[in-house]
């Protein structure tokens, strides 16, 4: 007769391996996916074997969150413009917005919510995935933020709160004030608060800063997708900004599920921050009409 394995301590000891890889002291684990390959360059031919990848083994499989050159940025950039004080705990970077939509969907509902606030609108994508781990949500208004009229109906008890900034078919992003008092609901209440800010940081004026990094970085999940900042989804990079309490369980199932990067957009997501960040000279050839 057949027992069912322990999952549970299956999942634990590749947690142990995972850690112990990426930890201090990282080491290279050798596999049939992740070794030396003798015939690499006859397998990429001269097109791709004559590419540079800045020292990048393409034997490896690359992952995000052991970059931390790249990591450093994103916390410089929020630190320069925003005045937060990000440590790595507070990142998790990877290939396009939609996977993250995914991730924190299911990490929440691991976590054991079944029900969520939000204002409206939410992407489609994001609905579809909350709706299929059945999770209920909850409109806190009828109308949107930026609507003359519009009022939030918060509830006065510890919870979920999603929302949309800006909403990317509008152009308009949920006004300070209305930020401010999600702010002081979320102190009062120690709720979670999840921005799909996937379109944040593309103000004609260049500007580098969004109302919503006044809320509590230790309550807030906000997503940043400088591909589509940039207006460049050729590539795929964004990342997503969390309380650091939940940065293991998060890193290991956005990894599980996503798995590695390609070195073009990784190549791509340090460009990328140059841009953000003023160092890659955009300003000298903006339109002056941009710089309004």
């Amino acid at each position: 007769m057949k027992t069912r394995p322990d999952l549970d301590a299956l999942i634990r000891r590749h947690r142990q391996l995972d850690n112990l890889m990426v930890g201090t002291n990282r080491k290279r684990f050798l596999s049939d996916w992740n070794c030396d390959n003798p015939l690499l360059d006859q397998v990429l031919g001269p097109e791709l074997a004559s590419l540079s990848h800045d020292g990048l083994s393409r034997e490896s499989y690359i992952y995000f969150d052991t970059e931390e050159s790249l990591l450093n940025s994103i916390c410089s950039f929020h630190h320069q413009f925003e005045a937060l004080s990000l440590s790595h705990s507070n990142v998790v970077a990877g290939p396009g917005s939609s996977s993250f939509l995914a991730a924190f969907a299911i990490w929440l509902r691991r976590s054991g919510y079944t029900e969520a606030y939000y204002i409206p609108p939410l992407y489609h994508t994001f609905y579809f995935l909350l709706e299929s781990l059945d999770i209920n949500l909850t409109p806190v208004s009828t109308l949107h933020a930026y609507e003359a009229e519009f009022s939030m109906n918060l509830p006065p008890r510890n919870t979920v709160l999603l929302m949309c900034d800006p909403v990317w078919y509008a152009g308009k992003a949920i006004p300070a004030a209305q930020v401010a008092a999600i702010a002081d609901w979320q102190r009062a209440t120690k709720s979670l608060v999840f921005v799909d800010g996937s379109f944040q940081y593309m103000k004609w004026s260049y500007a580098r800063n969004e109302a919503t990094a006044m809320l509590d970085p230790e309550l807030t999940f906000r997503l940043v997708c400088p591909a589509k900042t940039l207006a460049v989804p050729f590539y795929r990079f964004a990342y997503l900004l969390h309380p650091s309490s939940t940065h293991p369980d998060l890193v290991f199932l956005y990894e599980s599920m996503v798995g590695g990067a390609s070195a073009s957009d990784l190549a791509f997501a340090h460009r990328a921050l140059k841009v953000l960040t003023g160092d890659g000279n955009l300003e000298r050839v903006m339109p002056e009409s941009f710089k309004r």
